[in-house]
């Protein structure tokens, strides 16, 4: 018997935390990458505005963001098809996607400053 004396209202209550926790957890990794697209553009404006960084340093680093960016974003899109039972691994290997991410665009960013 479940806790509130009813197995199958026990299900439905669980069945829709569920839903709503990954909801929430797919508004959270598609905001990430959009902060993450932001990111890149003002390190763009940075290295444009602040001539600390020529353009041939900085459009490589630039694509290689994009690229992560790409990779992110496809891992986010396939965390939000994924079936229940490989939902968990599938969110490990976005965490891991934006991680990536979140390195390189600090890698580039220190980069600029150093100029």
């Amino acid at each position: 018997m479940g806790i509130f004396g009813d197995d199958k209202l026990q299900d439905e209550r669980i069945a829709a935390l569920e839903s709503h926790v990954r909801t929430l957890t797919e508004i959270v990794q598609a905001n990430q990458g959009d902060l993450a697209e932001g990111r890149i553009a003002i390190l763009e404006l940075q290295a444009q505005l602040g001539e600390k960084v020529s353009a041939s340093d900085i459009d490589p680093t630039i694509v290689k963001l994009n690229e992560d960016l790409a990779t992110a974003r496809k891992q986010h899109e396939k965390s939000s098809a994924a079936a229940s039972e490989s939902w968990a691994t599938l969110q490990g290997g976005v965490r891991n996607a934006f991680a990536t991410l979140r390195e390189s665009i600090q890698q580039a960013s220190d980069r600029i400053k150093k100029g």
